[in-house]
């Protein structure tokens, strides 16, 4: 593992590592993490998490990078949704001044960073190919509406909304509204795009995939996962899918697309 860090166009640090493939390279996948939980959950002590996930990937060949969003691990900054596509574009940016420059990444989004990835592609041909798992086509699920304070306050105790953020809790709620993949998807740069959901999904009802399939035009691969949950990366079908589709849309070769 090579830690990095690196800074966004607003000067916020981004922490990353990259986990060299340990087999013949077949290129470079970037992981965008999904919004963190607010507590522990009954699995959590034989999850290996992301870099779990990573390790596994290089095992198949794939240079593998893990970044904290802003607000998030050791990443600078707060946690502003919005800011979030700009963070993943840092992380391209270092990856092409480093030796595993690429004119295409492989990037795989969970959740809000699916969301973040999406938003991202519109405007930045370097994601290529796109998978997400279980993005929400807005964040109109999350009920920060009901009581904006009350959200604001347990993200601070959870340390994402830092000492000197200078934003109200109306403002910072409203970074998520802002972030809408459904209005972006339909002009993502990625030529292969894929869209992986679970039916059982509990947070992201499976009717975001649908959105997202149907207004990125017919360009989406789509594929449900018969009662699979949210949390994509501890489902060995979803697992299984992702792999098969970094198989067959990362191009032999080691380049995203070139």
């Amino acid at each position: 593992m090579k830690p990095f860090r690196c800074p966004t166009a607003d000067g916020v640090t981004i922490d990353g590592a990259l986990f060299p493939a340990v087999a013949p390279e077949r290129g470079v996948v970037v992981l965008a993490h999904g919004l963190p939980t607010a507590g522990p959950s009954p699995e959590a002590a034989a999850d290996e998490g992301y870099p779990g996930l990573a390790r596994r990937l290089t095992a198949l060949g794939y240079t593998t990078v893990l970044f904290n969003f802003r607000g998030t691990g050791a990443s600078g900054g707060h946690l502003e949704i919005d800011r979030w596509p700009d963070d993943l574009g840092a992380v391209l940016d270092h990856l092409d001044r480093s030796p595993e420059r690429r004119s295409r990444y492989g990037v795989v989004g969970f959740s809000a960073g699916g969301a973040a990835a999406i938003l991202r592609s519109a405007a930045d041909e370097r994601l290529d190919p796109l998978i997400t798992m279980a993005a929400p086509a807005d964040y109109g699920f999350l009920p920060l509406n009901t009581n904006v304070a009350q959200w604001f306050q347990l993200y601070r105790e959870l340390g994402m909304i830092r000492e000197g953020y200078s934003g109200t809790p109306e403002s910072w709620a409203a970074g998520f509204e802002r972030v809408r993949p459904d209005r972006a998807i339909g002009s993502s740069r990625a030529r292969r795009l894929a869209i992986v959901h679970g039916t059982a999904d509990d947070l992201v009802p499976v009717a975001h995939a649908e959105r997202l399939a149907a207004a990125a035009g017919g360009r989406a691969e789509k594929i449900l996962i018969s009662g699979g949950i949210h949390q994509m990366r501890r489902d060995e079908r979803a697992v299984a899918v992702l792999v098969d589709l970094l198989k067959r849309l990362v191009p032999a070769g080691g380049d995203g697309g070139a």
